[in-house]
């Protein structure tokens, strides 16, 4: 049985649009999307305690500067800064004095993720899961792009339709293709037991 979505045609009658994908479509909807996907702005006043992170995280600071201590190691926070934090991560943050840090976090399943990674429209011949979490500080379009993507993503929060889950992913897509943008691509490359990078 195809999927059939239906569009408005500026007010005619409305227009049908088979899939021939619906299989495909099904499995991803009911073996790898989240059921629940996360969404908050956090505003961060006075240094967090330690938290274990579960998740796969998408991190956007949108105000203040500050620092987040992931595994013992420091990463300068400031306006833009786009940040992965995967599983297993103990964090905390610790805003600049007289500074409030205004971050938006996303959350989805770790499986969700894989399938993201997975995917063959980000061309990467080789990805590997790293023991630090991407960070990256964004200017431009790039900063805009991040900025809509968690927008939509708190706005998804609100409206909880149908199809919130598959925008979300989308949402989350745009974010991953900004991290392996902008991530140097040797970071990506997995260490052999000498200490080279393959």
């Amino acid at each position: 049985m195809a999927n059939k979505n239906t569009f408005e045609n500026e007010g005619k009658s409305p227009i049908t649009i088979n899939s021939n994908f619906s299989g495909a479509h099904d499995y991803f909807t009911n073996n790898v999307l989240p059921e629940d996907i996360r969404t908050h702005l956090r505003r961060i006043k006075a240094p967090t305690p330690y938290a274990n992170n579960r998740d796969q995280v998408f991190m956007l600071v949108r105000a203040g500067t500050g620092k987040m201590v992931v595994n013992g190691i420091e990463y300068k926070l400031k306006p833009n800064t786009l940040i992965n934090l995967g599983p297993f991560h103990r964090y905390r943050f610790i805003p600049d004095i007289g500074k409030m840090l205004e971050i938006v976090d996303s959350r989805m399943n770790s499986g969700t993720y894989v399938y993201m990674i997975a995917n063959p429209y980000l061309k990467m011949e080789q990805f590997y899961v790293t023991s630090e979490p991407p960070v990256v500080y964004l200017t431009g379009l790039l900063a805009d792009i991040a900025n809509d993507s968690m927008n939509g993503l708190l706005g998804e929060m609100n409206v909880r339709s149908d199809d919130s889950t598959s925008i979300c992913f989308c949402y989350m897509m745009d974010l991953l293709g900004i991290l392996t943008e902008k991530m140097p691509k040797a970071y990506f490359k997995h260490y052999s037991g000498s200490g080279e990078k393959k």
